[in-house]
């Protein structure tokens, strides 16, 4: 018996702590070979070193309002936006084995609500 594919994302709401931790990982499992390769000096290592800082304080806005049991609208909002930050900067890999093109979209919507507006 085969395991169901996880749901796509539609809505911020969707979004887990699991979800940011395996986009970040798979984040940094693509730079570690460029990063390995190039050193720990000159453009590309500064060039690398950035979108790195830029990736861990993505995932960690993520991850911290994750962590609160009730969120404000504001809140839901940054959710949204850094998701789709970090789900940009993965997207440029989604050939590679471990991105989830099921899981890994772009979130439009804070909630089911949100949608319904936006249609109207």
């Amino acid at each position: 018996m085969s395991a169901e594919p996880e749901r796509a994302m539609r809505y911020a709401d969707d979004i887990t702590h699991d979800d940011v931790l395996a986009l970040e990982a798979f984040i940094y499992a693509q730079l570690r070979p460029v990063q390995d390769a190039a050193g720990e000096t000159g453009d590309t290592f500064c060039a690398l070193r950035s979108l790195e800082i830029l990736v861990c304080g993505s995932a960690g806005i993520l991850l911290a309002l994750l962590r609160q049991d009730e969120r404000s609208q504001e809140q839901r909002l940054t959710i949204l936006r850094e998701w789709n930050r970090l789900r940009s900067t993965a997207s440029w890999w989604d050939y590679r084995d471990g991105y989830d093109t099921n899981r890994w979209n772009r979130v439009n919507h804070v909630d089911e609500c949100d949608w319904t507006e936006g249609d109207l």
